[in-house]
């Protein structure tokens, strides 16, 4: 069933309204906004993440959104997932980044996830990271997506289908480096050359780099 999900690799519009009460995206939502569309377009995101968390939204308002009410002391929710899990995170943070006004509120959400698969569309990561431009700056919100250096999950569903990451990139190379917000692409291996060009984006490694040359030629 897992796999099915992971294989789900069609794209429905996100409509809460409507999905939440029927408990799935609908029949033939692939077409639902492509074929003769009445009004604004919705952002679309994964079938098969977007399934998965319509199931779970009903627990989302009955045990956590009350905690995340104004009048509550000050909290910070952690979403997390790794793998399929980790793109049902990223479902879970759609709604979550759009269901509070995190500005006004007490307190701030973090969502961390590791092996994550593309689970929206750019329709949605384009809002998302308009939400999350807006929070940074306040301390409210915080999204990065943890990535081994070989990692095939990461890389799936493909770009060229109209699937992107949002958040920012926590990058673990090969021979151990933790790259936070690297300018790279979702290339596979970090190569001499690539690190090279990665460290002129981060100036640490420098360091690291030269301390473990030194370290060698000691040995």
């Amino acid at each position: 069933l897992d796999w099915m999900t992971n294989l789900a690799t069609t794209s429905s519009e996100w409509e809460l309204d409507e999905d939440v009460a029927q408990g799935h995206s609908g029949v033939l939502s692939c077409f639902e906004g492509r074929c003769f569309a009445k009004g604004p377009k919705k952002p679309r995101v994964h079938t098969g993440f977007y399934n998965n968390i319509l199931k779970t939204i009903a627990y989302f308002e009955e045990y956590v959104d009350p905690l995340l009410a104004p009048d509550q002391p000050p909290r910070k929710l952690y979403v997390v997932g790794h793998s399929l899990g980790a793109g049902i995170s990223t479902m879970a943070t759609c709604y979550f980044l759009q269901h509070h006004d995190w500005a006004k509120l007490p307190h701030k959400f973090i969502n961390v996830s590791a092996g994550t698969p593309r689970s929206c569309k750019q329709s949605m990561a384009d809002i998302m990271e308009a939400k999350l431009a807006e929070l940074r700056p306040l301390d409210k919100a915080v999204v990065c997506r943890v990535v081994m250096n070989e990692d095939l999950v990461t890389k799936v569903p493909p770009p060229a289908i109209g699937y992107t990451h949002i958040g920012k990139l926590v990058f673990l190379t090969e021979d151990g480096y933790v790259l936070v917000g690297p300018k790279r692409s979702d290339s596979h291996i970090v190569d001499e050359k690539e690190m090279q060009e990665l460290c002129k984006t981060n100036p640490q490694l420098i360091a690291l780099a030269a301390a473990d040359k030194e370290k060698e030629e000691s040995q």
